[in-house]
């Protein structure tokens, strides 16, 4: 039995397609070109046990072979780039109705970065087009430590192929998609103390996190160890609550900076306190807990201002409505009761990846691609070998390299990977105060599910490749 894909009609066929393209952009019309390709790796033996499919765009009219490139990458474990590259940076994006929702259909995206910089979108062994060619040796490439070193070897043989040498690299990540780019960064250095490296020493020139996973260290906790999760998810619950019921006369970043500040000055030192907290002061706490909130002042007084679960807030915030609200977009809403499907029933990125994007590469439908493959996660290892936390891995990456830039974004409608957690886990980082850029967006876990989230975020990330 195949654990990874166990059904299969494509025999495997190495892709390296490429297809010039003139691209209309808000700044002009540009020469492009996509590159589909595979990066081979292989046994001992000398057979090939797995291929990782990078989808290239490369601008061709500028007469600057040395231009920079970004690696771009999604989560999971088991999600493919699909919702960053018909999403988010493009060159070709989703179609949308006139209600923001997806539909079949495909735009150039004018706001994209591609006239600054090449985009390279890498998806790991068992997504995208990417495969698994051997079972046996699927310990070498689902875990940290192997879907790190993989992807690493897979752009260093990008860099190779297209002579790209001297470029600046950028890597962007989301969702774990930030634990495999400070894992990366790993990877690229010149460390002669931890066995199976190959000392690169390739410099980064910036890295630009989504939605951090970095406190997941062991693939479940996801926010730090040191943080209660009611003080983490304050930020996205006021946001959330903000969007939907409207108990403020003010703007989300007041209503949302108010709320951070009453859980450091007085919400963190009651939960120090823990019992000694008096009734009253519970009352008075859980009163404006449920203020910021949506929720009942009741559920925090009874559990003495703990959130126990982020699905609670979920199923109170709007349940006067008979609604709920999503997890990874807390502006999506679904019926109260019922089945609730985190990742929805629909997959229009699927149908695009394979139906037009596919005719715009010039790909035939021998290979498909799979938007996610969560076969990939059960037997995945989060063991690594130098014992460093990613986030270790992200500070010393900064430390060699005082000229790399670091940009954070986070999306306030997220549920998930929480916007408070993040400010904790930077604040807290030990990275040089000032080096990490900051950003929070009106969005969910994709910072760029909204016009306006998109359009700022986009802005930000050519401001930060744009400086010198």
């Amino acid at each position: 039995m195949r654990n990874i894909h166990p059904y299969t009609t494509e025999s495997f066929t190495p892709l390296n397609q490429s297809r010039k393209m003139e691209l209309e952009l808000s700044g002009g019309t540009i020469d492009a070109e996509a590159i589909t390709e595979d990066h081979i790796f292989y046994a001992d033996d000398g057979r090939a046990e797995a291929a990782i499919t990078t989808i290239s765009y490369l601008r061709t009219d500028d007469g600057n072979p040395q231009r920079p490139v970004m690696f771009l990458w999604n989560g999971g474990p088991g999600s493919a780039t699909s919702m960053l590259q018909l999403e988010c940076f493009g060159p070709y994006c989703i179609s949308k109705d006139a209600e923001e929702k997806p539909v079949y259909g495909l735009e150039t995206t004018p706001d994209t970065i591609l006239d600054i910089c090449d985009l390279v979108y890498v998806d790991p062994v068992g997504v995208g087009y990417s495969r698994l060619l051997k079972d046996e040796a699927a310990a070498d490439y689902f875990s940290v430590e192997g879907d790190a070193r993989s992807i690493t070897f897979a752009m260093v043989n990008w860099l190779k192929r297209h002579h790209r040498w001297n470029s600046p690299i950028y890597l962007c990540g989301e969702s774990y998609g930030t634990i495999r780019a400070c894992r990366v960064l790993e990877e690229l250095s010149r460390d002669p103390i931890f066995g199976n490296r190959m000392m690169l020493g390739l410099p980064v020139a910036g890295v630009i996190l989504i939605g951090s996973a970095i406190s997941a260290n062991d693939g479940m906790q996801v926010i730090e160890p040191a943080l209660e999760l009611v003080t983490a998810a304050l930020p996205s619950m006021t946001a959330v609550n903000w969007y939907h019921n409207h108990p403020r006369d003010c703007s989300l970043e007041a209503f949302a900076a108010e709320a951070w500040e009453f859980g450091r000055t007085r919400l963190v030192p009651a939960l120090f306190a823990g019992d000694e907290c008096s009734k009253e002061e519970i009352r008075e706490i859980a009163a404006k807990l449920s203020e910021y909130t949506g929720m009942d002042a009741s559920y925090f007084e009874q559990n003495r201002l703990h959130l126990r679960d982020i699905n609670d807030f979920m199923v109170q915030v709007i349940s006067q409505k008979q609604l709920r609200v999503d997890l990874y977009d807390g502006r999506v809403t679904s019926a109260l009761t019922g089945a609730y499907n985190a990742v929805g029933d629909g997959n229009m990125p699927l149908s695009v990846m394979n139906g037009l994007l596919a005719e715009v590469l010039g790909l035939d439908e021998k290979r498909m691609y799979f938007t996610g493959n969560l076969n990939v996660y059960p037997g995945w290892s989060y063991v690594v070998e130098n014992g460093k936390t990613h986030m270790e891995c992200l500070k010393d990456a900064a430390a060699r390299m005082p000229e790399m830039k670091i940009m954070m974004a986070s999306g306030l409608y997220d549920l998930c990977t929480l916007a408070g957690n993040t400010r904790y886990q930077f604040s807290h980082s030990g990275i040089t105060p000032g080096r990490v850029l900051m950003k929070e967006y009106p969005g969910g876990h994709g910072v760029y599910s909204s016009k306006e989230g998109k359009a700022a975020f986009l802005k930000d990330v050519r401001d930060l490749i744009g400086k010198k």
